[in-house]
């Protein structure tokens, strides 16, 4: 999956010869934070309101205020979660994409980002999610996913982060199992601590659930 795949349908970009006044209007009519500055399909950087409103004459053009040239920008077959870092990073809501002779095709806005790390780590997909918690040097990935499997299992997504100060590690795990109260004694069995449970069809349910009493009520 590349990042390239995740663009934007809106144009987020304006040209350095474009005046500080039509910036601010696209910034405006976009209700967006920042614009990409473009000279053609080459990149330069990023204007934002507090910049356009900080410039002494709203006619001049773009080129003539300081213009932020920070390395906001990702080729086209990176991952999205580059884009995930560079949002973080530079605190950016969005990030240009270049193609292979670093042209500029367009943007990944956070949004996008954020469907393409959905996509990536399943989370469209009904199942349970599993918070474990293990001694640091007693984890072991393979024997986890074992445990799933022996339960007839398929471990969704897995995502780690480590506790330096308890020496241990906390693994959460999406499964493509509802019911999974044998897995989750099998994990105690392991010695496994269970730090949270979370099911994704469930908690549809249950909210199609109060919907339909809401719904229920009004009409009576």
């Amino acid at each position: 999956m590349l990042i390239g795949q995740f663009l934007s349908n809106a144009d987020f970009s304006i040209q350095k010869a474009d005046s500080i006044q039509q910036a601010l209007e696209k910034l405006q009519d976009m209700l967006c934070k920042e614009l990409v500055v473009l000279n053609g399909d080459e990149y330069i950087g990023f204007v934002n309101e507090s910049i356009l409103l900080d410039a002494d004459n709203d006619a001049g053009p773009i080129s003539s205020i300081k213009i932020n040239t920070a390395p906001i920008q990702l080729r086209f077959n990176q991952h999205p979660y580059d884009a995930l870092v560079m949002t973080t990073v530079y605190n950016s809501s969005l990030v240009p994409i270049l193609d292979q002779d670093n042209k500029y095709i367009g943007v990944s806005t956070q949004l996008d980002i954020l469907k393409a790390i959905s996509l990536i780590q399943s989370q469209n997909e009904s199942g349970a999610i599993i918070v474990l918690s293990i001694g640091l040097h007693d984890f072991s990935l393979s024997q986890i996913a074992h445990l799933v499997e022996s339960d007839n299992c398929r471990i969704l997504n897995c995502a780690t982060k480590i506790n330096l100060e308890s020496d241990s590690i906390e693994v959460t795990l999406k499964v493509d199992k509802s019911n999974i109260n044998a897995l989750l004694n099998s994990f105690l069995r392991h010695n496994y601590i269970i730090m949270e449970t979370h099911n994704t069809v469930a908690a549809f349910d249950d909210t199609a659930d109060r919907y339909q009493q809401l719904m229920n009520y009004i009409n009576i």
